[in-house]
């Protein structure tokens, strides 16, 4: 009887530390895929007065290629900007394979740091 009871105990540590475990691969894909974009939309030139934002809508197609949904800001300019940078710029093949997914990111470009 006391054998089973360490069995039973063992079983149920084993079992929790497997479900404990983070599997999730997709986190570390989204991560790289983040840095990615972060990348292609480094160093705009663009004259800013206030911080600007753009909320922006973006996809990956079956050639892993950048393809831009919707770009929502009160710029023209910005909207150019990011279409310009990202629209069917390709990604990393280790970077993500997701099938229909539409990713959200938020954009903000603040006026320079005077020296």
């Amino acid at each position: 009887m006391k054998k089973l009871a360490v069995l039973l105990v063992v079983a149920v540590l084993g079992s929790s530390q497997v479900f404990a475990s983070d599997n999730n691969p997709n986190k570390n894909q989204v991560q790289k895929l983040r840095n990615t974009i972060a990348a292609l939309l480094e160093a705009p030139q663009i004259e800013v007065e206030t911080e600007l934002k753009a909320n922006i809508q973006f996809t990956l197609n079956n050639k892993r290629e950048i393809v831009v949904l919707n770009v929502e800001s009160k710029n023209y300019i910005v909207e150019d900007f990011v279409k310009s940078r990202l629209n069917y710029k390709k990604v990393d093949p280790e970077v993500l394979s997701t099938g229909n997914r539409v990713f959200n990111i938020t954009l903000k470009i603040q006026k320079p740091q005077e020296a």
